[in-house]
């Protein structure tokens, strides 16, 4: 089992789906399913649950994500320690982030920091944001972008653009006919929400609670590609941001509106970095990147 298998198996776990995690590894969807099989004939158990079109960690899964990723993270840091040890000097920068921030905003930051910083060793996490502030306080992470920054007296937070949120639903919803949703038109819809420990999710009720709206949540999960999962099968409909539904509208699978009054419905995005400490030069390099300062357009700020 090599390292590659395992960040593929904590892929397909952060997103709930074979054909996402076969994308960001570049590799087919068959692959996929095969490293997974193997996996499980090797260790003679279950590791995900794939009803209903969802793909849930096992508790056995759940153990083993949580060494994959202890590997994963340890080797990372094994090359950056070889690197460092080497004649030419490269900085190391971490950033964390979560993953509806990541794949859909992020990814194209890293790129551009890479191309013009090629010396420097960046590795970036995904990860919930509990654990995001908990390693930035640590010293494991230099930076983190998350959803909803919550304020903290040892973490800095720096302001982005805030997403717009959206009515997400499947195409056979009655919404589907409308042009807009208003607040009022959620009240005792079927609802699949976020886990209620997750600052999106308290966001979100925040702002349903402001609109005097009462949505029937019938599924909770921790991350946005189950919860789309479970629209796309009709378990009912969710309040997400708009670049994470795109993909999915693109194919028919899912549909979104927008809410009245969208500039009260977005969900605010911050960099969040350890209070008092002095950003190093790789760090100074790419926030400038993520707050646009070399670039006139971002959809980060």
């Amino acid at each position: 089992m090599n390292i590659e298998v395992m960040k593929t198996f904590c892929d397909l776990i952060e997103t709930g789906s074979f054909s996402k995690a076969a994308e960001i590894n570049y590799v087919s969807q068959s692959a996929v399913s095969q490293q997974l099989a193997k996996i499980e004939r090797d260790l003679s158990t279950q590791l995900v649950s794939r009803g209903g079109g969802i793909v849930i960690p096992t508790e056995a899964g759940k153990v083993f994500l949580k060494g994959a990723r202890d590997i994963i993270r340890r080797h990372e840091e094994l090359l950056s320690e070889i690197k460092s040890a080497s004649s030419t000097i490269r900085g190391v920068l971490r950033v964390g982030t979560i993953y509806s921030v990541g794949f859909y905003l992020l990814e194209p930051y890293v790129r551009k920091f890479l191309q013009a910083h090629p010396d420097v060793s960046l590795h970036v996490e995904y990860a919930r944001a509990n654990r995001i502030y908990a390693s930035i306080i640590g010293g494991e992470m230099n930076i983190g972008v998350v959803a909803c920054p919550e304020k903290h007296r040892s973490i800095e937070v720096i302001p982005l653009a805030g997403e717009e949120l959206v009515v997400a639903f499947d195409p056979r919803h009655e919404f589907a006919s409308r042009q807009v949703i208003h607040p009022q038109d959620l009240n005792g819809q079927k609802f699949v929400a976020f886990e209620p420990s997750l600052p999106t999710r308290r966001h979100i009720d925040k702002l349903l609670k402001k609109s005097h709206v009462n949505v029937n949540v019938v599924l909770e999960f921790d991350n946005i590609e189950l919860v789309k999962r479970a629209v796309e099968i009709r378990a009912g409909l969710s309040i997400l941001p708009l670049e994470n539904v795109k993909h999915e509208a693109s194919l028919g699978d899912i549909l979104y509106r927008r809410i009245e009054s969208p500039r009260k419905w977005l969900r605010p995005l911050g960099i969040v970095r350890r209070r008092g400490t002095a950003p190093g030069p790789a760090e100074r390099m790419f926030l400038s990147i993520l707050r646009g300062k070399t670039e006139s357009a971002s959809p980060l700020g």
